[in-house]
């Protein structure tokens, strides 16, 4: 059962290495965009055929919108990935003087009342958000980029997902503290 769940856990953190990727695109983009404010210029590419999020052509609005599509994939899809790896807000100087056991049981505290009741409510407020997204075509006003459902859709995940590893770190946690406690 424990390998089961560490699977889960290390399976929602994926999503989070993948993510890991967007920040050489975004950092690319960043310079595009200072290049072509200095260049003066507004349309970096354009194409034909509307193409799903960019429409017809890449501007210089569309660039700025996709800096922030990358910077909130990156975000959303890496909280599980924090976690998986410890690397989250954590009060050391406190949690460092506790036993390994106070520390198993604090963080079961922390998974069941705070990670998933927020997670989840997270999940359900940004899946009806995305929704709406989608329903109503929600895009750029101002030349930037269409389709926002398609990032949109990131928050849900990325909320499911971390509901998921807290789920499944609770469920590993509590398994562990049974073991030794008995």
């Amino acid at each position: 059962m424990s390998e089961f769940l560490s699977a889960v856990e290390r399976g929602c953190a994926w999503f989070g290495r993948v993510a890991a990727w967007t920040v050489p695109v975004l950092v690319v983009s960043v310079c595009i965009s200072i290049l072509l404010v200095q260049l003066r210029a507004n349309v970096l590419f354009e194409w034909g055929t509307a193409v799903p999020l960019f429409g017809s052509g890449l501007t210089a609005g569309g660039l700025t919108d996709l800096q922030w599509h990358l910077f909130a994939v990156m975000v959303m899809l890496g909280g599980a990935y924090t976690l998986c790896e410890n690397g989250h807000v954590c009060v050391d100087f406190l949690s460092s003087r506790f036993t390994p056991r106070t520390r198993q049981a604090v963080t079961l505290f922390g998974d069941l009342l705070l990670l998933l009741p927020f997670a989840l409510v997270m999940t359900w407020f940004s899946w009806e958000y995305t929704v709406s997204a989608w329903t109503s075509n929600e895009g750029s006003s101002y030349g930037g980029l269409n389709q926002r459902w398609i990032i949109k859709a990131v928050m849900p995940m990325g909320f499911g997902l971390l509901a998921a590893f807290g789920l499944a770190r609770a469920l590993r946690t509590a398994s562990s503290l049974l073991r030794r406690g008995s």
